[in-house]
């Protein structure tokens, strides 16, 4: 019998906890600020998500909210993604994607470039998120502009994509490692095929040097996690720039130290849930991850999870056998998407 798709359900209810929306604000932080457009009291969002080995695909529902994805989450963001958004059912949204104008009226599937600003508000609704890496599309697709563009499911190219995720949800839940990685690439040839249709070539300005250099910054960091001797200064030997090019490129996200405490700390996170048996101390985990102090380890880990290392192990067993809860650590499908290199 082949394993079960890999799915994450992140449900999130104010009648039921009344931090549910802050709580929702602060997952998503790395993606974007969202603002609520109604009553945090009538708060609600839904997101059952299905990796298709490399694709991620998901449906959401959620209140009136307005999403802001600025520079300084691009900078902190170290996959390079693209997304198709189909809407299932809406009451209507507008928004600015680096200056380009879209809203509903124009269609129901919109192509949005993750390595680019942009602002937009939504009433209720209900969407189909397909998310994938820029290095999974048609070479010819990749230096396109589509960042905004809207399709309408009446273009030939919109109706296959739109038919072709419709069906893909309603019976992803049954899919086989097979069926998925299949569907995944199909999926991403789609995806091209309107990009191709529909997007223009893209100005020089569109991916700065600042941007690349701190995209193989993190990728260097990412990769070299377990190296003790992992620091700011091996970073910029590995680039061969100037400490201060670098200071400067970092400093959206908070630095070069900041960014490899985080990346360790969630290696840490992954570590202990891994540590079936509890064959390692947290203290021993704590300092291949490059923490001297077990407070240091503790407070750092708390300020970045909500949690202490203690309270995760304790919760790890349940997490193994059930899957982790959202509301614990809402980022089982964000996960996912940091893996779409």
């Amino acid at each position: 019998m082949s394993a079960a798709p890999r799915r994450d359900l992140w449900e999130l209810d104010a009648r039921d906890r009344a931090d549910a929306a802050e709580e929702y604000r602060r997952a998503c932080a790395h993606l974007f600020d969202i603002t609520l457009l109604s009553p945090e009291a009538a708060f609600h969002n839904r997101m059952e998500g299905y990796n298709l080995t490399g694709v991620v695909l998901a449906h959401c529902t959620g209140v009136p909210q307005r999403f802001e994805r600025k520079l300084s989450h691009i900078a902190a963001d170290a996959s390079d993604t693209v997304m198709a958004v189909l809407e299932l059912r809406s009451s209507g949204w507008r928004g600015d994607y680096d200056g380009r104008a879209a809203s509903d009226e124009m269609g129901s599937i919109r192509l949005i470039d993750m390595a680019r600003p942009f602002d937009m508000s939504t009433g209720d609704y209900e969407t189909l998120h397909l998310i994938l890496s820029r290095a999974a599309l048609e070479p010819q697709a990749t230096n396109l502009d589509f960042h905004g563009h809207v399709v309408s499911e009446d273009s030939p190219s919109g109706r296959l994509l739109g038919s072709h995720l419709r069906a893909t949800w309603a019976g992803v839940s049954t899919m086989s490692a097979t069926d998925l990685a299949l569907a995944g690439k199909a999926v991403a040839v789609l995806v091209s095929a309107v990009i191709l249709a529909h997007a223009a070539p893209t100005g020089d300005d569109v991916r700065p040097v600042e941007k690349m250099l701190l995209t193989l910054a993190q990728q260097f960091v990412i990769h070299n996690l377990s190296d003790p001797d992992l620091s700011p200064e091996a970073v910029r030997g590995h680039l061969g720039v100037s400490r201060s090019l670098l200071y400067k490129v970092f400093e959206p996200i908070g630095g070069v130290s900041a960014f490899i405490q985080a990346r360790r700390l969630d290696m840490a996170f992954d570590a202990i849930l891994g540590d079936h048996g509890e064959q390692h101390t947290l203290a021993e985990i704590g300092y291949r991850m490059g923490f001297r102090s077990d407070a240091h380890f503790s407070r750092a880990f708390r300020a970045r999870f909500g949690m202490t290392p203690g309270r995760l192990r304790r919760f790890g067993e349940r997490a193994r056998q059930e899957g982790l809860s959202a509301i614990e650590r809402p980022d089982d499908a964000f996960a996912w998407l940091r893996g779409l290199l």
